[in-house]
């Protein structure tokens, strides 16, 4: 106890003595002499004897001190003392390096060279020197350029430049770059595109000239320009969010005399943001109906929407594989609400998103048909692709025979119009068409393996000169060149088996009722078994293609073809990924909408949530039979619909008699339309609160006796 207080006492006074303004606790002198003069037991040594003095002799020089404080003095000079680490030099700048060597390789880093340790006995002149001043503020290290590529600068007029100014725009990799917008957005730079697709829709654009337009994300404001200068509109307000890249592009145009144009700074995928220009200041001569309004299921041509939903890549967004995606959705549900801008009545839609989002609009295969394509044809009146890359996409596709027997079929309809398609913006499949010699007297295309090793020649041609292409379709046409050509052969009799027994049931169904009719119906069971057992023979993928493929052609020959795709009336235009910025291709969606059926237009919404309720239902699972999915809903719904519904099993209309072999994404419209009306007069139908409490909703049950907390809602 007497040691730790003595040194207690020594530590205490020393630092007593040398806690000062301006000075610290171990001056840089390094000397402990300031230690000893405040314990009063040391004299007074200058900075230059505590150099040659060796620390017992310093420890001998006063008699007064005792062997405690002889220790402790020892010990700080030990410390105090003993050699300090060489501070590593400040580290060279890249530039600086390579400005010094000439070229730009770097120099080789030498290797370090260790120190020899100093003896903490032997005090030199290094050891006690001034520490070097540290360097206050380190030079800031200048972003380069990715390597080999040029510094990007800002040209004077933008305009004259769209691809290097949104190159400087979005250039964070890239010396001078200002990243003052989205980077994932996607532009149309190409004016010949624009023209070409303005030229392709004259004849139905002509009745919206001098009407109103709302833009949506109008971008560098090409198509926006083109389009203002076909139709000549009284009012065209731009909601553009990245006012700081756009607008050098988008103030000319709305400072321009006699302007139309009116620059709104936001966005107009935020409902509330778009709401804001939906009022009499910004839409004069706009009027909103009531919701009883008949007026509101009339077209109205005196308003147009256009909008640019691309993204590369897909922007997810609240559980929607895109935005864009979202959005579509949100589009097609105002115009059963008649909300957002369809308060106005039926106003159509110009809208632009990445070309690789375009078969989940619209789908060209049964593979792809979902709810949303399902419920697309109860709200437009056309859902038509204008222009796009064209292409294929993936594995998801059909025969190459049924594609092209479609494509003749939409020729003839723009033959007889007198539509041309301009030279270059020929669509893939009108390339491989004009390509068969004999095209113009072909019955049937039976020519998918020649075709097929045709369109992978000119992929891989594509792919070796170092242009994009579809790494899906290519890998899918790869391994169907590679298969067993006998096991192909095999699933397209089959297909063609299918049809043919259809077609025979086809013709029993129109016979009136009579034995011969009963012997054939039996004679269709008994091919129809003997064909499923030949398809079970087949391995899982074979079968799998073969029902798909009888799937494909019974969609396509209907009266009315079930896929929107197939209606079309006119081939899209083929654009490239050089008339956009990024250098990726867009597809351009025509929206017409049209009013709701009688059905589902009264009572609304009601009705339109049975529709709504079995859709939900019945694609969780697209490919399952029409006899499992209305099992799924609530007992009894399959005996009933089976029995109020003939359309489901009437071949001519797509049905069949046996509902396990009709698959649910095979309803047409007509078919959805019946099961909705025999739903609305069944007598024991759940209540509406008990189907949104099938389908996840947690809606509250406003009929429910107050205190029930034993039905499906209250249920905990």
């Amino acid at each position: 106890m007497v040691a730790l207080s003595l040194m207690f006492r020594v530590f205490t006074a020393s630092r007593q003595a040398q806690l000062k303004p301006s000075t610290t606790f171990l001056r840089s002198v390094h000397s402990t002499t300031s230690l000893r003069s405040a314990a009063g037991s040391v004299p007074k040594v200058t900075p230059t004897d505590s150099v040659s003095v060796k620390p017992k002799e310093v420890a001998h020089s006063s008699a007064s001190t005792s062997f405690i404080d002889q220790t402790f003095y020892e010990a700080i000079d030990g410390i105090v003392k003993a050699p300090k680490p060489k501070r590593s030099r400040p580290r060279k700048l890249k530039s600086e390096e390579s400005s010094q060597h000439g070229d730009g390789k770097l120099p080789k880093k030498p290797a370090r060279s260790r120190r020899k340790a100093v003896s903490a006995a032997v005090a030199t002149s290094e050891s006690v020197s001034t520490a070097p001043e540290l360097e206050t503020a380190a030079t800031p290290q200048k972003r380069r350029p990715r390597v080999g590529r040029p510094k990007i600068e800002a040209p004077e007029d933008p305009r004259s430049n769209l691809k290097k100014y949104l190159q400087w725009g979005f250039g964070g990799n890239w010396e001078g770059g200002k990243a003052v917008g989205d980077r994932k957005r996607m532009n149309v730079i190409s004016e010949d595109a624009c023209d070409a697709i303005l030229k392709r829709m004259k004849p139905s654009l002509e009745r919206h000239k001098g009407c109103d337009i709302i833009d949506i994300n109008p971008g560098v404001g090409v198509w926006s320009s083109k389009l203002h200068d076909f139709l000549k509109p009284r009012t065209h307000i731009l909601l553009e969010p990245d006012i700081r890249l756009c607008g050098p592009l988008l103030e000319p145009l709305v400072k321009a005399p006699d302007s139309t144009y009116k620059l709104v700074p936001r966005s107009g995928l935020v409902w509330g943001h778009l709401e804001s220009v939906l009022n009499e200041d910004q839409l004069p001569h706009q009027i909103a109906y009531p919701r009883d309004d008949p007026r509101l299921e009339e077209r109205n041509d005196t308003l147009l929407v256009t909008a640019n939903l691309g993204y590369h890549p897909k922007k997810p967004y609240k559980g929607f594989s895109s935005l864009a995606q979202m959005v579509i959705y949100q589009f097609m549900g105002s115009i059963k609400a008649h909300s957002l801008f369809q308060k106005y009545g039926l106003v159509r839609m110009l809208v632009w998103i990445n070309d690789e989002e375009r078969h989940n609009i619209v789908p060209r295969t049964m593979a792809s048909r979902r709810k949303g394509s399902a419920e697309a044809v109860f709200a437009c009146e056309k859902l038509e692709e204008v222009a796009s890359g064209t292409a294929q996409s993936g594995n998801r596709t059909r025969e190459v025979e049924l594609d092209l027997q479609v494509a003749w079929n939409v020729l003839q309809k723009m033959r007889a119009k007198g539509i041309e398609i301009p030279k270059g913006r020929e669509s893939f499949l009108m390339q491989q068409l004009f390509s068969l010699p004999d095209a113009e007297t072909r019955g049937a295309f039976r020519l998918t393996e020649e075709l097929a090793r045709g369109e992978y020649a000119a992929l891989k041609k594509l792919e070796v000169s170092g242009q994009e292409v579809d790494r899906g379709r290519l890998t899918w046409l790869k391994i169907f060149l590679a298969n067993d050509s006998k096991q192909q052969r095999r699933v397209t009799a089959l297909s063609d088996e299918y049809e043919e027994i259809v077609e025979a049931a086809k013709a029993t169904q129109d016979l009136p009722n009579s034995e011969e009719k009963d012997v054939r119906n039996a004679d269709f069971e008994e091919r129809m078994a003997a064909w499923e057992e030949n398809v079970d023979k087949l391995s899982g993928d074979r079968a799998g293609q073969v029902r798909l493929n009888c799937e494909n052609r019974l969609a396509v020959k209907r009266e009315k073809p079930l896929l929107l795709w197939d209606r079309r009336e006119i081939e899209p235009l083929k654009l490239e990924p050089e008339e956009f910025c990024p250098a990726k291709t867009m597809c351009l969606f025509d929206i017409q909408p049209k009013t709701l059926i009688p059905v589902l237009r009264k009572d609304y919404p009601n009705n339109y949530d049975v529709l709504e309720y079995l859709l939900v239902s019945f694609y969780t699972m697209p490919a399952q039979s029409v006899k499992h999915g209305l099992t799924g809903l609530v007992p009894g719904a399959l005996e009933w619909i089976e029995a109020e519904c003939p359309s489901l099993k009437d071949v001519r209309k797509g049905g069949n008699p046996d509902l396990d072999r009709l698959t649910v994404r095979s309803l047409s419209e007509e078919m959805l339309v019946e099961m909705v009306e025999a739903w609305i007069r069944w007598p024991f139908k759940p209540t509406k609160y008990e189907m949104l409490s099938r389908m996840g909703s947690a809606t509250h049950d406003a009929s429910a006796m107050e205190g029930d907390e034993t039905g499906p809602v209250g249920m905990h």
